[in-house]
């Protein structure tokens, strides 16, 4: 019988270096983190990761949940105008053979998905905490307790790595806080701070956190969630998941509730390293 109460998410897409990383993430979890910290490793993708699937397994030991999703729009995003690319706010804009034609609707999706769609997976119902990683998220050095057990006792639902709030580009925020104000003039009694409160385009950043999957699926982080989603900025304007989050866990949520993480040894993509 499985007794794990808790567990690890990847998106994993469809390329040779996103598998190779992802590869690399696991060895890393494999070398330094699951040995204090029992918990499943949960691999969304879509159909096309199938022929990646069988390396995957014969390079990790740990064994490995996959579960195929699509990613599909609800009705009403028929209403907007979806750029196939969106702008990149910093490394200019051409055809897709340059090499930088802005953010794919592949990306959006990933960013719509880690804002809302994972709390609707039916997979993560029987787990008590999720932690997030990305392809390319490494933990650099071990990690000598147990997570997750620290962060139930001390009634933490929110975990995120200290060092790393910082801001979001404005141009991918564009709109963000004022929407969200929107919403808080029709719901500032479930609030404990407002949009104007919260210093503008900053967030969560590294790719990696912990939430309490129960407080995301029945707060009123959902409904915040929902009206962001009919808003289309997603998609449209490339509101990403960590400003979002931000802003979230600040209006709703304490402070003693968060759990700034200093002392998981932790790198994102080549840059970012803690």
């Amino acid at each position: 019988m499985n007794k794990n109460k808790n567990c690890i998410v990847y998106l994993i897409r469809a390329s040779e270096k996103d598998v190779s990383e992802f590869i690399k993430s696991v060895h890393s979890l494999e070398n330094y983190f699951l040995n204090n910290n029992s918990c499943d490793i949960l691999c969304f993708h879509e159909a096309n990761l199938k022929p990646h699937i069988d390396k995957i397994k014969k390079e990790i030991k740990t064994k490995l949940n996959f579960f195929e999703i699509e990613f599909s729009l609800p009705d009403f995003y028929e209403n907007f105008d979806i750029p196939e690319f969106f702008p990149h706010p910093t490394h200019g804009n051409g055809p897709l053979a340059w090499g930088h034609p802005g953010f794919s609707m592949g990306y959006r999706h990933m960013c719509r998905f880690f804002t809302g769609e994972i709390y609707k997976q039916p997979q993560l119902g029987k787990y008590d905490y999720y932690m997030r990683m990305d392809t390319d998220s490494f933990i650099l050095g071990p990690v000598n307790y147990d997570v997750f057990c620290y962060m139930k006792q001390n009634n933490k639902k929110y975990g995120y790595i200290a060092r790393a709030v910082q801001h979001d580009n404005p141009k991918v925020i564009e709109g963000l806080w004022g929407t969200s104000s929107k919403w808080y003039e029709k719901n500032d009694t479930l609030c404990i701070r407002s949009p104007s409160q919260i210093p503008e385009g900053m967030m969560y950043y590294t790719n990696f956190e912990i939430g309490d999957i129960k407080w995301f699926r029945n707060s009123t982080y959902m409904d915040y969630y929902h009206f962001l989603d009919k808003e289309g900025g997603m998609l449209t304007k490339r509101w990403g998941d960590a400003p979002i989050r931000f802003l979230a866990l600040n209006m709703f949520m304490p402070d003693h509730n968060k759990y700034p993480i200093y002392d998981i040894p932790y790198q994102h993509g080549a840059k970012y390293n803690t």
